[in-house]
Order: structure tokens, then C-alpha cells, then sequence
């Protein structure tokens, strides 16, 4: 009599011990990591002269980042503190590029490349799209890849 209930407990057991294995999260072996790509049609660095301020601003993307001006740089690569998001976002809105700090709702700015002709030249620059929350009209910027007035 004994013994069977020695075996129904052993039973019991060894299914208790499978379901909470079951039960536990493995995590994958996949060593494949993603990061935010910039798009090449983005890439590069490009001024942008204010006449208010008689000032020089500049914005830069590499594959993996993005800086502007003395903003701190955002990396694609690099995570947040936390560990779940990377520092900088990159996604597609309409035609233009949206960059913003990952895991927030702080849009930096709205990006697309186009195609401008400066002083009898054609050259590659950056279209900014500004919208904030205040201003009663949209506008347009233009960034060059050098220094242009």
C-alpha cells in the first residue's frame, strides 16, 4: 500500500517539476542585436545660419548617431538607462524622417533629404520640418552640407 503511494507522489512531483519548467522563459540564443540604422539619405553633416541670432547651428548623422548642435549625441547602439530602449529613434512619418530620444514622446525634429541647386550648384540638404506645440504656423528649414549663406 505504501509503495503506491510512494509512486503517486513521485508522479506528482515529476509533473510539478515539468510545468514549472514549462512555465519558466528561456532566453533565446539568437545573437543577432538590432540597432537604429540612420538612413543614408540622411547621412552627413549640415549648417544652418539664423539671421536673429547671426549664429552657426549644425547637425550631424553617422550610421549609428545623431547630434545637434551642443544637444548630447544619441547613438543608435547605446541603451537607455533601463536597458530596454536604445538612445535614438528613427521612424518614418509621411515623407520625412522622425528623430526622437527613444522610449519618450520628445520628438527632436523632423528630417528629409532633398535635393537644392545653391549658387549654381546642386547639392544634397536636409529639409526640417518644425511644428511645436505654441507656434501658430508650420515652417520649413533648409541645412546645408557647408557653410552657406
Amino acid at each position: 500500500m505504501r509503495k503506491v503511494h510512494y509512486f503517486y507522489l513521485l508522479v506528482l512531483a515529476t509533473l510539478g517539476i515539468g510545468m514549472f519548467l514549462v512555465n519558466i522563459d528561456m532566453p533565446s540564443a539568437s545573437a543577432h542585436v538590432k540597432y537604429t540604422v540612420v538612413p543614408k539619405s540622411l547621412r552627413g553633416t549640415y549648417h544652418r545660419y539664423s539671421k536673429k541670432s547671426h549664429k552657426w547651428s549644425r547637425v550631424k548623422f553617422t550610421k549609428y548617431t545623431y547630434k545637434l548642435g551642443k544637444q548630447p549625441k544619441l547613438s543608435g547602439k547605446k541603451l537607455m538607462t533601463g536597458g530596454l530602449y536604445r538612445q535614438l529613434s528613427i521612424t518614418k512619418y509621411d515623407s520625412y524622417y522622425v528623430t526622437e530620444l527613444s522610449g519618450t514622446d520628445a520628438a527632436q525634429a523632423f528630417y528629409k533629404g532633398i535635393t537644392v541647386t545653391k549658387n549654381g550648384r546642386k547639392m544634397h540638404a536636409l529639409k526640417e520640418f518644425v511644428s511645436y506645440p505654441g507656434i501658430k504656423h508650420e515652417y520649413t528649414r533648409i541645412w546645408y552640407p557647408s557653410k552657406i549663406k
